[in-house]
């Protein structure tokens, strides 16, 4: 009896750790239309960032209605020597890339660089954009 009796505590001890494994509360990591957003970088801050550091960025605009639908980004805005593109996810980001000939991939974003910038220019570009997501 005493061996049923160990038996059925060790069972309601196991039930109770089980259960209790499942019940956790986790807390959703935020989104953005169904995706999971791995910086709170917007194409604003990126642009901000980039004229702070007197780069050239002259005649920015809002391309968010012309580039994204067939882009598949969240948002974009062009300038004369750069184009700042924010997807839903690093693999969406990657699968445009992919496609640019001259631009720059960082997590989420994609910096696609006019073929007047020298390559010390794009590598000035690339370290302000990679500051500005820290």
């Amino acid at each position: 009896m005493p061996a049923r009796c160990a038996l059925l505590v060790a069972a309601v001890a196991l039930a109770v750790a089980v259960q209790g494994c499942g019940a956790r509360n986790t807390h959703p990591t935020p989104t953005t239309a169904g995706a999971v957003m791995l910086n709170n970088v917007s194409v604003a801050q990126v642009l901000d960032a980039i004229t702070k550091a007197k780069l050239p960025a002259v005649n920015a605009r809002d391309a968010t209605a012309s580039t994204c639908p067939t882009a598949g980004c969240l948002e974009a805005t062009s300038t004369d020597t750069v184009s700042i593109l924010k997807f839903p996810s690093t693999g969406r980001a990657e699968l445009y890339a992919a496609a640019v000939p001259d631009m720059l991939q960082v997590e989420d974003l994609v910096i696609v660089f006019a073929p007047t910038l020298t390559n010390e220019q794009k590598t000035a570009y690339g370290r302000v954009v990679k500051d500005s997501m820290r």
